[in-house]
């Protein structure tokens, strides 16, 4: 384990996934990161390149058998995208090896109400542990996660869907109901093989899922409550599209308080500053999100309506990248670094 942040040990743990994927792309290339052991279960000694083609040029990279704790000892940094619940077990014994940080980009700590937790997900063996993590949205989290040693990692349907209310959450205008509309890549699903991401059912196809239940909803309610200081209820209607990577989500909110206000100009002062989320003068296209950490946002307003549309990569803003980001919030490093490259079109 490093004692500065300029040769970072990193583990990551479920390296074999596309997030998993993700991270290690983004990682070689980080400028404070040194040894990176990724582990996998289903491919232990084979190359990264062999598993993740992006990666190809990394001969001599392969994956780990080690387990979760042992790939945990001497760690400055701890990435945890394993299956759901997989975090949650192994939690207590990473911990105990101490790393200077954590982030689960599972669901498993992402909630602070059990009954919540258990109706969306089942029986949690440690969730004592989940209010000791802080949620990782940096548009809203920022000063938590300067402090953070804990960090779990937002849903990517979460993070769209809260980037196109947050605004209007901060300045206590968003209704207490509200709708968003969102479409997401079959890369979403993981990377085992599936009847609903089999090319022949996806590449031409568009399908409603899990209606009225969608398990992100939870988060998003507790995060746009706990910044709005009342109870929130948005409802994510999700579909599954004919694309790989991206999330293309739309909100719309009707709401005699925003006739006030000018919610365009509310969401550029708001984003700002922020180094990923811009809004922009013109509907996103989702291919401008896809390979990069950025979210692209564009607002209208008549009269009472507004609608929002927030664009992100989901296995970067969405999981990866969001991540890195969160890391180096946490650990004092540039907010950009190892984030800055561009995306890529077409593809």
């Amino acid at each position: 384990m490093s004692n500065d942040n300029q040769n970072l040990s990193v583990a990551v743990l479920g390296a074999a996934g596309y997030v998993g994927g993700e991270l290690l792309r983004v990682l070689t290339t980080h400028p404070n990161v040194g040894e990176i052991v990724a582990t996998s279960r289903s491919n232990p000694g084979a190359p990264w390149g062999a598993v993740h083609p992006a990666l190809a040029y990394e001969r001599a990279r392969t994956f780990s058998d080690a387990s979760p704790v042992e790939a945990a000892q001497g760690a400055d940094v701890v990435f945890l995208a394993l299956g759901h619940g997989e975090s949650s077990s192994v939690m207590p014994e990473i911990l105990a090896t101490e790393p200077r940080l954590v982030i689960d980009l599972g669901a498993d700590f992402r909630l602070s109400n059990e009954a919540d937790y258990k109706t969306h997900y089942g029986d949690h063996p440690h969730f004592d542990l989940c209010e000791t993590f802080v949620y990782g949205l940096p548009e809203a989290r920022r000063s938590q996660i300067k402090s953070a040693t804990r960090i779990a990692n937002p849903g990517c349907m979460a993070t769209a869907s809260e980037l196109t209310l947050l605004p209007l959450a901060a300045a206590k205008i968003l209704p207490e109901r509200s709708t968003v509309f969102a479409v997401t890549g079959s890369s979403g699903a993981g990377a085992k093989l599936r009847h609903t991401t089999h090319h022949p059912y996806r590449a031409a196809n568009m399908f409603n899922y899990k209606p009225l239940a969608h398990q992100h909803e939870a988060e998003i309610n507790r995060l746009l409550g706990e910044v709005a200081g009342r109870s929130n209820t948005t409802r994510m209607i999700a579909h599954s599209g004919p694309l790989v990577r991206g999330i293309h989500a739309t909100a719309h909110i009707v709401c005699d308080k925003t006739r006030a206000v000018n919610v365009p100009e509310l969401y550029k002062t708001y984003y700002d500053a922020e180094p990923f989320t811009h809004v922009l003068d013109a509907p996103p296209a989702l291919s401008s999100s896809s390979g990069v950490n950025h979210a692209y946002l564009h607002v209208t307003q008549k009269g009472d309506e507004v609608l929002v549309t927030c664009v992100i990569d989901n296995l970067m803003k969405g999981a990866a990248g969001q991540a890195v980001q969160n890391m180096n919030i946490a650990l004092g490093l540039p907010e950009t670094a190892g984030l800055t490259a561009a995306g890529f079109f077409p593809y």
